[in-house]
Protein backbone atom coordinates (compact mmCIF):
# COMPACT_ATOMS: atom_id res chain seq x y z
CA UNK A 1 0.00 0.00 0.00
CA UNK A 2 2.80 2.36 0.97
CA UNK A 3 4.68 1.48 -2.25
CA UNK A 4 1.62 2.30 -4.39
CA UNK A 5 1.18 5.61 -2.56
CA UNK A 6 4.84 6.55 -3.08
CA UNK A 7 4.67 5.64 -6.77
CA UNK A 8 1.54 7.77 -7.19
CA UNK A 9 3.08 10.76 -5.41
CA UNK A 10 6.27 10.40 -7.44
CA UNK A 11 4.36 10.30 -10.75
CA UNK A 12 2.29 13.32 -9.75
CA UNK A 13 5.43 15.26 -8.83
CA UNK A 14 7.10 14.35 -12.17
CA UNK A 15 3.96 15.44 -14.06
CA UNK A 16 3.91 18.79 -12.24
CA UNK A 17 7.57 19.36 -13.06
CA UNK A 18 6.92 18.55 -16.71
CA UNK A 19 3.97 20.98 -16.91
CA UNK A 20 5.96 23.65 -15.10
CA UNK A 21 8.85 23.34 -17.53
CA UNK A 22 6.42 23.41 -20.44
CA UNK A 23 4.78 26.57 -19.10
CA UNK A 24 8.16 28.18 -18.62
CA UNK A 25 9.16 27.17 -22.15
CA UNK A 26 5.91 28.55 -23.64
CA UNK A 27 6.23 31.79 -21.67
CA UNK A 28 9.85 32.20 -22.73
CA UNK A 29 8.92 31.56 -26.35
CA UNK A 30 6.11 34.14 -26.20
CA UNK A 31 8.45 36.71 -24.68
CA UNK A 32 11.06 35.96 -27.34
CA UNK A 33 8.47 36.35 -30.09
CA UNK A 34 7.30 39.68 -28.65
CA UNK A 35 10.88 40.87 -28.39
CA UNK A 36 11.59 39.91 -31.99
CA UNK A 37 8.43 41.67 -33.19
CA UNK A 38 9.50 44.79 -31.31
CA UNK A 39 12.96 44.66 -32.90
CA UNK A 40 11.44 44.11 -36.35
CA UNK A 41 9.08 47.08 -35.81
CA UNK A 42 11.99 49.34 -34.87
CA UNK A 43 13.90 48.21 -37.94
CA UNK A 44 10.84 48.77 -40.10
CA UNK A 45 10.27 52.27 -38.71
CA UNK A 46 13.95 53.11 -39.03
CA UNK A 47 14.01 51.91 -42.63
CA UNK A 48 10.81 53.80 -43.40
CA UNK A 49 12.20 57.01 -41.96
CA UNK A 50 15.55 56.76 -43.72
CA UNK A 51 14.67 55.43 -47.16
CA UNK A 52 15.36 58.86 -48.66
CA UNK A 53 17.84 61.49 -47.54
CA UNK A 54 18.28 65.02 -48.84
CA UNK A 55 21.97 65.83 -49.20
CA UNK A 56 23.64 69.23 -49.01
CA UNK A 57 26.42 67.93 -51.26
CA UNK A 58 27.32 64.84 -53.23
CA UNK A 59 30.39 62.64 -53.21
CA UNK A 60 30.08 62.89 -56.99
CA UNK A 61 29.25 66.58 -57.61
CA UNK A 62 28.62 67.91 -61.10
CA UNK A 63 29.33 71.49 -62.17
CA UNK A 64 26.66 73.67 -63.78
CA UNK A 65 28.26 73.67 -67.22
CA UNK A 66 28.28 69.87 -67.47
CA UNK A 67 24.80 69.68 -65.99
CA UNK A 68 23.40 72.03 -68.64
CA UNK A 69 24.88 69.72 -71.28
CA UNK A 70 23.08 66.76 -69.69
CA UNK A 71 19.77 68.64 -69.94
CA UNK A 72 20.43 68.70 -73.69
CA UNK A 73 18.01 71.52 -74.52
CA UNK A 74 18.89 73.42 -77.69
CA UNK A 75 17.84 76.80 -79.08
CA UNK A 76 15.73 75.02 -81.68
CA UNK A 77 13.82 73.30 -78.87
CA UNK A 78 12.75 76.72 -77.53
CA UNK A 79 11.05 77.85 -80.70
CA UNK A 80 10.46 81.25 -82.30
CA UNK A 81 9.31 82.86 -79.03
CA UNK A 82 12.95 82.85 -77.91
CA UNK A 83 14.28 84.67 -80.99
CA UNK A 84 14.81 88.40 -80.48
CA UNK A 85 13.14 90.11 -83.42
CA UNK A 86 15.15 93.34 -83.07
CA UNK A 87 18.51 91.73 -82.37
CA UNK A 88 18.80 88.07 -83.49
CA UNK A 89 22.33 87.91 -82.08
CA UNK A 90 20.92 88.32 -78.58
CA UNK A 91 20.59 84.75 -77.34
CA UNK A 92 18.79 83.14 -74.37
CA UNK A 93 20.90 82.58 -71.27
CA UNK A 94 21.02 79.06 -69.81
CA UNK A 95 21.64 78.78 -66.08
CA UNK A 96 21.14 76.24 -63.31
CA UNK A 97 19.01 77.89 -60.64
CA UNK A 98 18.76 74.93 -58.26
CA UNK A 99 20.26 71.54 -57.46
CA UNK A 100 19.12 69.03 -54.85
CA UNK A 101 21.14 65.87 -54.33
CA UNK A 102 19.46 62.97 -52.54
CA UNK A 103 19.91 59.26 -51.94
CA UNK A 104 17.59 56.28 -51.74
CA UNK A 105 19.33 53.38 -50.05
CA UNK A 106 22.65 53.20 -51.94
CA UNK A 107 21.44 55.00 -55.09
CA UNK A 108 22.34 58.68 -55.67
CA UNK A 109 20.06 61.14 -57.46
CA UNK A 110 19.92 64.80 -58.44
CA UNK A 111 16.84 66.94 -59.00
CA UNK A 112 17.91 70.06 -60.90
CA UNK A 113 16.22 73.17 -62.29
CA UNK A 114 17.41 74.84 -65.49
CA UNK A 115 16.25 78.37 -66.24
CA UNK A 116 16.43 79.84 -69.74
CA UNK A 117 15.92 83.58 -70.12
CA UNK A 118 13.89 85.00 -72.98
CA UNK A 119 15.93 87.48 -75.09
CA UNK A 120 12.75 89.49 -75.61
CA UNK A 121 12.21 91.76 -72.60
CA UNK A 122 8.56 92.58 -73.25
CA UNK A 123 6.18 92.33 -70.32
CA UNK A 124 4.51 89.32 -71.95
CA UNK A 125 7.78 87.50 -72.67
CA UNK A 126 8.46 84.70 -70.20
CA UNK A 127 11.57 82.62 -69.76
CA UNK A 128 11.55 78.83 -69.57
CA UNK A 129 11.84 76.53 -66.55
CA UNK A 130 12.98 72.95 -67.10
CA UNK A 131 13.29 70.17 -64.52
CA UNK A 132 15.76 67.33 -64.86
CA UNK A 133 16.09 64.12 -62.87
CA UNK A 134 19.52 62.49 -62.88
CA UNK A 135 20.98 59.32 -61.40
CA UNK A 136 24.63 58.50 -60.81
CA UNK A 137 25.39 55.24 -62.60
CA UNK A 138 28.79 53.57 -62.78
CA UNK A 139 31.10 56.58 -63.06
CA UNK A 140 28.83 59.36 -64.32
CA UNK A 141 25.52 61.19 -64.00
CA UNK A 142 22.82 60.22 -66.47
CA UNK A 143 19.50 61.91 -67.17
CA UNK A 144 16.55 59.68 -66.37
CA UNK A 145 13.69 62.13 -66.97
CA UNK A 146 13.07 65.67 -68.21
CA UNK A 147 10.11 68.03 -67.91
CA UNK A 148 10.34 70.96 -70.33
CA UNK A 149 8.71 74.38 -70.16
CA UNK A 150 7.07 74.06 -66.76
CA UNK A 151 4.16 76.51 -66.52
CA UNK A 152 5.87 79.14 -64.37
CA UNK A 153 5.09 82.44 -66.07
CA UNK A 154 7.25 85.52 -65.51
CA UNK A 155 7.26 88.60 -67.71
CA UNK A 156 10.11 90.67 -69.14
CA UNK A 157 12.11 87.58 -70.10
CA UNK A 158 12.53 86.39 -66.50
CA UNK A 159 12.64 82.73 -65.47
CA UNK A 160 10.84 82.48 -62.17
CA UNK A 161 12.25 81.25 -58.86
CA UNK A 162 12.59 78.19 -56.65
CA UNK A 163 10.52 78.41 -53.48
CA UNK A 164 11.91 75.26 -51.81
CA UNK A 165 12.61 71.55 -52.04
CA UNK A 166 10.51 69.14 -49.98
CA UNK A 167 9.99 65.49 -49.13
CA UNK A 168 6.42 64.45 -49.85
CA UNK A 169 6.73 60.73 -49.26
CA UNK A 170 9.18 58.09 -48.11
CA UNK A 171 10.69 57.85 -51.59
CA UNK A 172 9.73 61.17 -53.14
CA UNK A 173 11.19 64.65 -53.56
CA UNK A 174 9.41 67.75 -54.85
CA UNK A 175 10.50 71.22 -55.92
CA UNK A 176 8.16 74.21 -55.57
CA UNK A 177 8.53 76.97 -58.17
CA UNK A 178 6.83 80.30 -58.68
CA UNK A 179 6.73 83.12 -61.18
CA UNK A 180 5.35 86.65 -60.97
CA UNK A 181 3.70 89.01 -63.38
CA UNK A 182 2.60 92.62 -63.11
CA UNK A 183 0.37 94.52 -65.50
CA UNK A 184 -1.57 97.77 -65.03
CA UNK A 185 -1.10 97.76 -61.27
CA UNK A 186 -2.11 94.12 -60.80
CA UNK A 187 0.51 91.79 -59.33
CA UNK A 188 0.07 88.01 -59.52
CA UNK A 189 2.22 85.00 -58.63
CA UNK A 190 1.61 81.41 -59.71
CA UNK A 191 2.99 78.30 -58.03
CA UNK A 192 3.84 74.94 -59.60
CA UNK A 193 5.14 71.93 -57.67
CA UNK A 194 7.01 69.22 -59.56
CA UNK A 195 7.45 65.89 -57.81
CA UNK A 196 9.46 62.74 -58.46
CA UNK A 197 6.87 59.97 -58.48
CA UNK A 198 8.03 56.41 -59.18
CA UNK A 199 11.28 57.84 -60.56
CA UNK A 200 9.47 60.10 -63.04
CA UNK A 201 8.77 63.84 -63.00
CA UNK A 202 5.15 64.88 -62.52
CA UNK A 203 3.35 68.21 -62.16
CA UNK A 204 1.59 67.44 -58.87
CA UNK A 205 0.18 70.85 -57.91
CA UNK A 206 -0.69 74.10 -59.72
CA UNK A 207 -2.37 77.10 -58.11
CA UNK A 208 -2.21 80.83 -57.61
CA UNK A 209 0.37 81.87 -55.02
CA UNK A 210 -0.68 85.48 -54.53
CA UNK A 211 -2.76 88.26 -56.03
CA UNK A 212 -2.76 91.99 -55.34
CA UNK A 213 -4.68 94.65 -57.27
CA UNK A 214 -4.15 97.53 -54.86
CA UNK A 215 -1.83 99.14 -57.39
CA UNK A 216 -4.88 99.54 -59.60
CA UNK A 217 -7.11 100.95 -56.84
CA UNK A 218 -8.33 97.48 -55.99
CA UNK A 219 -8.88 95.98 -52.54
CA UNK A 220 -7.53 92.43 -52.84
CA UNK A 221 -4.29 91.27 -51.25
CA UNK A 222 -4.40 87.48 -50.95
CA UNK A 223 -1.85 84.73 -50.62
CA UNK A 224 -1.78 80.93 -50.38
CA UNK A 225 0.86 79.12 -48.33
CA UNK A 226 1.46 75.39 -48.79
CA UNK A 227 3.32 72.73 -46.82
CA UNK A 228 3.56 68.94 -46.86
CA UNK A 229 2.03 67.20 -43.84
CA UNK A 230 3.50 63.83 -42.94
CA UNK A 231 0.98 61.00 -42.58
CA UNK A 232 1.11 57.21 -42.64
CA UNK A 233 0.17 57.22 -46.30
CA UNK A 234 2.55 56.68 -49.19
CA UNK A 235 2.24 60.34 -50.13
CA UNK A 236 1.88 63.18 -47.67
CA UNK A 237 -1.07 65.52 -47.44
CA UNK A 238 -0.65 69.03 -48.79
CA UNK A 239 -1.82 71.76 -46.45
CA UNK A 240 -3.16 74.98 -47.99
CA UNK A 241 -3.50 78.10 -45.87
CA UNK A 242 -5.25 80.98 -47.62
CA UNK A 243 -4.78 84.51 -46.33
CA UNK A 244 -6.40 87.81 -47.13
CA UNK A 245 -4.51 90.93 -46.03
CA UNK A 246 -2.31 88.64 -43.87
CA UNK A 247 -5.29 87.11 -42.05
CA UNK A 248 -6.06 83.38 -42.38
CA UNK A 249 -9.43 82.88 -44.03
CA UNK A 250 -9.31 79.19 -44.95
CA UNK A 251 -7.25 76.06 -44.24
CA UNK A 252 -7.62 72.89 -46.26
CA UNK A 253 -5.84 69.55 -46.73
CA UNK A 254 -5.36 67.97 -50.14
CA UNK A 255 -4.81 64.26 -50.65
CA UNK A 256 -2.58 62.83 -53.35
CA UNK A 257 -4.56 61.09 -56.07
CA UNK A 258 -2.38 58.14 -57.11
CA UNK A 259 -4.39 57.61 -60.28
CA UNK A 260 -4.15 61.21 -61.51
CA UNK A 261 -0.72 61.71 -59.86
CA UNK A 262 -1.61 65.09 -58.40
CA UNK A 263 -3.08 66.74 -55.33
CA UNK A 264 -6.78 67.48 -55.27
Amino acid sequence: MKKRYLISVTLTFILLLTNCDGSKSTLAQEQQNKGQKSIDKVKEDSTEENIIKLLANSVNPINDKDLIKLFNITLSDLGSDFVNENDPDKKPEFKIIGKQYYSIDSENYLLAVLGITNPNDLHISSGSINIGLFQFKSIQWKRTDLLKNVGVFSGYGAIGEIENYNLFGTKNVAVSLFGSYMSQGVFEENRVIIGVVNNSLKEIYVAQKSFNDEGNLGTEAKETQVSFMKTKDKYYELKEVKLSKNRVIETSFLRFNEKELKYE
